[in-house]
């Protein structure tokens, strides 16, 4: 959630524009991930556990890049990109909680996800200031982008380890 902190700071002090740059980054964000939920029915097909390692890796990448560019286009094309790899992360996500659980597990699962899901948001917010006032923008957006990127290995570990419920 570094993310939603950092992001009007950096396009005020990186990208040099105002509210009219973070509304085109938002909107870039946007295009994006309604062409990643169009493909969601396509990424079905795919295998579900590779797939969701890959997205988590593709989507630390996009703070990481960001962190790199002084760029209001440039940041555009990263952002929408980011978004194109965002969108199909929760119904995947769902998809391949539901491949793990018997049916009387499902709900609670989803609910307990859900659950942590709300709570971290907030937390996620409350961190995301004093990491930028401790380390400025870009370092806070890189290593956002690089703790994520380190979740990859361990998903893959967890879920590539973990036999599918019949």
């Amino acid at each position: 959630m570094p993310i939603e902190v950092a992001l009007p700071l950096y396009v005020r002090g990186t990208l040099h524009t105002g509210a009219s740059g973070l509304g085109l980054l938002w909107t870039a964000l946007g295009v994006g991930a309604l062409a990643g939920a169009g493909l969601v029915d396509r990424l079905r097909n795919l295998p579900q556990r590779p797939l969701l390692i890959t997205i988590i890796a593709l989507w630390a990448l996009c703070p990481i890049a960001l962190a790199g560019i002084e760029n209001q286009t440039a940041a555009m094309v990263v952002f929408g990109r980011g978004g194109l790899v965002w969108a199909p992360f929760t119904p995947i996500a769902y998809s391949f909680l539901q491949t793990g659980l018997r049916p009387a597990e499902q709900q609670p699962v989803v609910t307990l996800w859900t659950t942590g899901s709300t709570v971290a948001a907030p937390l996620g917010l409350l961190a995301g200031g004093p990491l930028i006032a401790l380390t400025g923008v870009g370092t806070s957006l890189f290593i956002s982008g690089l703790l994520t990127l380190l979740l990859a290995p361990l998903a893959a570990w967890s879920v590539l380890t973990r036999a599918e419920v019949r």
